[in-house]
């Protein structure tokens, strides 16, 4: 028993389920890639971030030299930055053919360095050192962590290893460090970490302002990943694509509820003919809105946690063992942001459904007159519409011109599917074109020789080392790659004990540093291709659902078709050639406005980085051949059904 009228909406969903659970796929698809892409985007900043510093070996975001008191206090007293340390180098100690530079810090800069080490632990008092793993052979034969090493005519205890940088090997320098606690005024430099809260650029503003260019330096890799805002092309491009997505829900939203509107004319028009007044009609479809609503939004995020599970379990394949990078990361605020969001989208996409149908005529709606369009006769002279053959195509043709709302309802799904694919395409050419996707890689270890007649019998000793696997000879030095990357320094110590007491040369350790950056790399890979991957799904999925729907509502109008004398091959041929249309004429549009964001993405990026644009021929293909597909895959089930029916049935439905 219905006690109120707002019941009915209820009544409603619970009557039409196919209806009500296509239109929840609808919202849930929403929710999920609003969701999704948040959390990606928080994911992959935190990756960005975590891999910036282990590129770089550092975590402050300034650096300052010559500093003096003044400089110091104002630093110390400034509440927008964190924390701050003192760093300084000391002596350069020769050791067998190679030096060591010392380096001290106090125990705040260690923090900002402990992204460059290896394996063990920073020092914590002067009698403790960490050094490149590289100066082993150089410094004591078979050291190993715990031990103690004489350097300079003192005693350290190594505890620590740090990542082997290819410029310090390449000049034979290597780094030692250690703790000291104080510090002369204007000895080294300031590292300072600013407040992740405070504005990034009115402190590197002031900063700027009280020390001379030369002495300052700026972690610039790492303040855009963790303030992408301080970066105005960054922020643009962060503006268009979530302009986009946001826009796109609401669209594909109401799509459902405009469907669902018009798909119950003649009921409104009954509440409408026993006094339910326009109020009370706007609140009927506005409640189904609510409820379906706080049901697809659980549904979506759950969908989009399990999507970045995913991600994460497909990223620990392809990564190495030990690396800590993670892309589930669950963000409340994110997920809390996107439920509020899409909630907010569902309201306002079904306020125009629902004002529509308030505005509805009890006597047009009853006489089922409002969706009929009186044209013109035109006298068909086209000969090819003549055929047997044609006559299903030409039906299509004034079905999809007779309902220009439902037309539209469609082709805007379609639209809106083939604009994300082809932005989001934009943005993977993009990634892959910059500098961040495209590092050139390095052998696992390279060796610089000076006399390059000796190359070729280098060559030959090395191929007889028992943990190489290639040798070849390329920019006058000799690159090296390595059967089990894990043992490159023990290969490096085996390389100086048969090659290096002969011949003048230097090896390079490359394992950590390719490391880092192809992890880096793999990172951005494994979120544009899980970004592309997740918009063609939820694309895919709306159009088969609005094109379901949009065939399903008409089971009474295909019904009345056959009984007049249309055959069931027509009927097929008809539904099909209308959802080829549908497709062709949504992908074109789709295409046409996917190129101009697609240009606009580049122009914002090219602030960033050095990319030009050209038009995304294999995007555009892409597209129109999906599309197609999926508009006639998307009818194959509403016909399955429609086969099935009973013709006097389904014309007597109300």
């Amino acid at each position: 028993m219905i006690n109120s009228y707002k019941q009915l909406g209820t009544k409603y969903l619970k009557a039409n389920m196919k209806r009500t659970i296509l239109t929840l796929v609808g919202i849930v698809l929403s929710v999920a890639l609003i969701s999704t892409i948040g959390l990606f985007m928080k994911g992959s900043q935190i990756s960005q971030i975590e891999n910036a510093k282990k590129i770089n070996g550092i975590s402050f975001h300034v650096g300052i030299s010559n500093y003096d008191e003044a400089i110091l206090n104002k630093i110390r007293f400034n509440p927008q930055i964190e924390s701050f340390g003192l760093m300084s180098q000391g002596d350069t100690v020769p050791v067998e053919e190679v030096s060591v530079r010392i380096n001290f810090a106090d125990h705040q800069a260690l923090n900002f360095l402990t992204y460059s080490l290896l394996d063990g632990k920073l020092p914590s008092n002067a009698h403790e050192a960490a050094i490149d793993s590289w100066l082993i052979p150089f410094i004591k034969k078979d050291l190993r962590l715990g031990d103690s090493f004489e350097l300079d005519g003192k005693t350290y205890q190594l505890v620590g290893l740090l990542n082997n940088s290819g410029f310090t090997q390449k000049n034979k320098e290597g780094r030692l460090l250690t703790y000291k606690s104080e510090f002369a005024i204007g000895e080294g430099r300031i590292l300072i970490e600013i407040n992740e809260k405070a504005n990034f650029n009115e402190v590197l503003d002031e900063l700027n302002s009280i020390t001379e260019d030369n002495n300052i330096v700026i972690n610039t890799h790492l303040i855009q990943a963790l303030k992408p805002e301080t970066n105005q092309s960054l922020l643009i491009m962060l503006v268009i694509v979530v302009s986009i997505v946001v826009i796109s829900t609401i669209i594909v939203i109401y799509n459902a509820f405009q469907i669902s509107v018009v798909e119950r004319m003649k009921q409104f028009g009954l509440l409408r003919s026993i006094g339910a007044t326009r109020k009370q009609i706007r609140q009927i479809v506005m409640k189904e809105a609510a409820v379906l609503a706080f049901i697809a939004i659980p549904i979506g995020v759950v969908c989009s946690l399990l999507a970045l599970a995913i991600l994460q379990a497909f990223f620990v394949i392809l990564v190495d063992k030990g690396s800590d990078v993670s892309f589930f990361y669950i963000d409340w605020k994110i997920i809390l942001a996107s439920s509020i969001l899409t909630l907010i989208a569902v309201l306002v996409s079904s306020y125009f459904p629902a004002f529509f149908a308030g505005r509805i005529s009890p006597l047009l709606a009853i006489s089922s007159r409002l969706s009929i369009k009186k044209e013109r006769i035109k006298k068909q002279n086209n000969k090819v519409l003549r055929k047997p053959f044609s006559f299903p195509l030409s039906m299509a043709i004034k079905n999809v011109k007779r309902n220009k709302n439902r037309y539209v309802v469609t082709i805007l799904s379609i639209i809106i599917s083939s604009v994300l694919f082809i932005t989001f395409s934009s943005l993977m050419d993009i990634a892959f074109s910059s500098k961040l996707v495209n590092d050139p890689s390095k052998s696992d270890l390279t060796i610089e020789n000076n006399v390059s007649s000796e190359n070729l019998e280098i060559l030959e000793q090395i191929k007889l080392i028992k943990n190489v696997s290639e040798v070849y000879e390329q920019d006058l030095s000799i690159k090296i790659e390595l059967k089990d990357t894990n043992q490159s320094i023990a290969t490096v110590e085996d390389i100086q004990k048969t090659i290096g007491k002969k011949h003048s040369i230097t090896v390079v350790n490359n394992f950590e540093e390719n490391k880092a950056k192809n992890e880096s790399a793999l990172v951005i890979k494994v979120l544009v291709y899980a970004f592309i991957v997740v918009i063609s799904l939820i694309g895919s999925l709306n159009i088969l659902n609005t094109i379901t729907i949009s065939i399903m509502i008409r089971r009474k109008e295909l019904a009345a078709l056959k009984s007049i004398g249309m055959s069931q091959r027509d009927l097929k041929k008809m539904i099909i050639y209308e959802a080829l249309i549908y497709g062709f004429s949504g992908s074109l549009q789709g295409i046409f406005y996917g190129c101009i964001l697609s240009y606009i993405l580049y122009t914002a990026a090219s602030g960033l980085f050095n990319v030009e644009w050209s038009i995304p021929y294999n995007a555009c293909f892409i597209t129109f051949a999906a599309a197609l597909l999926i508009s006639y895959l998307s009818v194959l089930l509403p016909l399955r059904r429609i086969q099935q029916d009973n013709i006097i049935d389904t014309i007597r439905e109300e």
